[in-house]
């Protein structure tokens, strides 16, 4: 074997090597984010009935105060941002209603329909109209500023969850984030309840 062959043959090895290296690397990220989301409950209860103060306490900041008049059954609403890192943090809009099951009765179907693709297409004949300006992000294809831009202009709120008394929507580019966006959330305001 001429040496111009043994080295087509080591980079070959190594490009070949490389490749797998990649494959493997992106199988194991992408389990993880989906491990995350199938395991993750959309409705959980809590261990008592919560209010704005309660979510502010734990370092949500709530910007936004939404007039319930027109959400069946709800009592309270808000857009807030919440994060860890004080760089990186996340919207959210939170409902809040007397109990749990009126939370679920009145609030999942609500959710459902201000998220993701239902959001996209009814967005013009929604139940509560109240901040619906705020569930669509009108971002255009220049917005390339954080990582969690949008190239195109859509939901705000990709999917939700139901803890307590309270029906969150969360932002992402896709469920996947939005869920793993919850789950985050969620964990850190009841550590005990695991996401």
């Amino acid at each position: 074997m001429s040496v111009w062959n043994f080295r087509r043959a080591r980079y070959g090895i190594f490009i070949a090597m490389s490749g797998l290296l990649a494959v493997v690397v992106l199988v194991a990220c992408g389990n993880s984010a989906a491990d995350k989301t199938a395991s993750f409950v959309k409705i959980r209860t809590a261990p008592a009935d919560y209010a704005i103060e309660d979510l502010k306490i734990f370092g949500l900041k709530a910007n936004k105060q939404y007039d319930v008049d027109g959400l069946p059954d709800g009592l309270d609403a808000w857009r807030g941002f919440w994060g860890l890192d004080p760089y990186e943090r996340h919207d959210y809009e939170i409902r809040f209603y007397a109990s749990h099951a009126l939370a679920v009765s009145s609030g999942q179907q609500l959710a459902i329909d201000a998220t993701g693709a239902e959001f996209t297409a009814k967005r013009d004949e929604q139940v509560w109209t109240e901040g619906v300006k705020d569930r669509w992000q009108a971002r255009g294809v220049t917005d390339v500023s954080s990582g969690g831009s949008r190239q195109a202009p859509g939901p705000t709120y990709q999917d939700w969850a139901i803890v307590g008394n309270m029906v969150i929507l969360c932002d992402g580019l896709d469920s996947e984030q939005a869920i793993i966006r919850c789950a985050s959330l969620i964990a850190n305001f009841l550590p005990d309840e695991g996401a």
